[in-house]
């Protein structure tokens, strides 16, 4: 009888194929997996399936954003054509909106570099190992160096029938030790994956290709707080209370994201048939709270932050507290249907800012004696039932 002692269990058992690629070949499937970004909800149809499956998806929600430099990029298109081996690239198989694709789990950055220049995206100059007589884009290179090009190998493992998320980002973690480690709202991305994600994800990349306007002003939206994803951990947390009201048991912020996100990705998975419904609500609640975040920063840059009742600071102009706030005293007077009487006239705007006002100051947030976290929901939760607007809309 075998030794017990000396037995492994192994917690995962993990399978993989070793596959050749050319270059041509993983440009269409790239090609196909950012189409496949841009269709709405869950491909039904067998064609779609079909036209999709194997699309290569370069940035999962664990991915961080894209940090090549330009001179990055040229250096590496130089490698390939003078013969430097570059290294493997690692996919998982996954499930992204009914069709079974590859997640780019390392490699992103190769396989980006690759793809833009095959799109034009940059040109060839300044190279050390390669003498051009003008910058060329891919365009405009020979017929026979773009064949060289599309049809170089590049050598692509592929995880397969993976445990789970989970697994799949601790092997992320294992092939980026060399970076920070992710953040909390990161294996949430990754763990938790659902129609809201993409929602949240848009909503954010979208204010920050737009000019600044008044809503990226009020959500302090700068590169760096995509990059660790700490505006997408604001807007879940909206989010949640737009839906769901305070939580009073709910000690830390973050809860709402989390608990917020795991029970859409299970809804999703479960295929409810309520999740549908239930999204495009939220979606239309949250853009009506926008609207009323607009609406008051037409007299308050920063209404996220204390300047909200005159306390002002270059440091916090975005406080989670004052989101938190603004979201549950949204969904009260929702319902009272004293916004329309808002957005139609601004004196009543300013009586009902000059009223939050006194409220804010009166409250746990400016009490010296308390201690507390500034997110405590039964505080928070108290204070937005305490607060009367009857008599400015009289």
């Amino acid at each position: 009888m075998p030794n017990q002692d000396n037995m492994v269990i192994k917690k995962y058992d993990v399978h993989y194929d070793t596959v050749n690629y050319l270059f041509r070949d993983i440009i269409e499937r790239i090609k196909l997996g950012n189409e496949l970004q841009e269709e709405k909800g869950i491909l039904e149809d067998e064609d779609s399936i079909l036209k999709y499956s194997s699309a290569i998806i370069l940035a999962p929600d664990y991915q961080r954003e894209y940090r090549f430099t330009l001179t990055d990029e040229r250096k590496l298109i130089e490698s390939i054509f003078v013969g430097i081996p570059i290294p493997p690239v690692f996919l998982a198989t996954s499930k992204y909106r009914g069709v079974t694709v590859h997640n780019v789990v390392d490699g992103q950055h190769r396989l980006r570099a690759l793809f833009r220049f095959y799109e034009n995206k940059y040109q060839l100059k300044d190279l050390d190992l390669i003498e051009l007589k003008e910058n060329k884009f891919f365009k405009g290179l020979s017929t026979d160096m773009k064949q060289e090009f599309t049809n170089k190998e590049l050598q692509v493992i592929i995880f397969k029938d993976f445990p789970g998320k989970e697994f799949e980002l601790e092997i992320f973690n294992r092939f980026n030790k060399g970076t920070k480690p992710l953040q909390a709202q990161d294996i949430r991305h990754a763990v938790y994956h659902s129609e809201h994600n993409t929602f949240v994800n848009d909503f954010v990349r979208n204010l920050y290709e737009l000019d600044e306007n008044s809503l990226s002003l009020a959500y302090n939206i700068t590169k760096s707080r995509i990059q660790k994803k700490s505006i997408q951990e604001d807007v879940f947390i909206i989010l949640n209370i737009l839906e769901n009201g305070i939580n009073e048991s709910y000690s830390k912020s973050p809860i709402y994201a989390e608990n917020y996100m795991k029970k859409k990705s299970v809804e999703q998975e479960q295929e409810d048939k309520d999740y549908m419904f239930k999204f495009n609500n939220i979606k239309s609640s949250f853009a009506t709270f926008n609207e009323f975040i607009e609406l008051i920063s037409t007299k308050i840059e920063y209404p996220f932050s204390k300047e909200l009742y005159g306390v002002s600071s270059r440091h916090y102009k975005f406080q989670i507290s004052i989101a938190m706030i603004l979201s549950g005293l949204f969904n009260k007077i929702k319902e009272e249907e004293f916004f329309v009487l808002m957005k139609n006239d601004g004196d009543i705007l300013d009586k009902f800012l000059g009223k939050l006002k006194g409220y804010l100051e009166g409250s746990y947030l400016e009490n010296l004696e308390y201690s507390g976290s500034s997110t405590n929901s039964k505080y928070i939760k108290e204070l937005i039932d305490d607060i009367e607007f009857n008599d400015v809309f009289n």
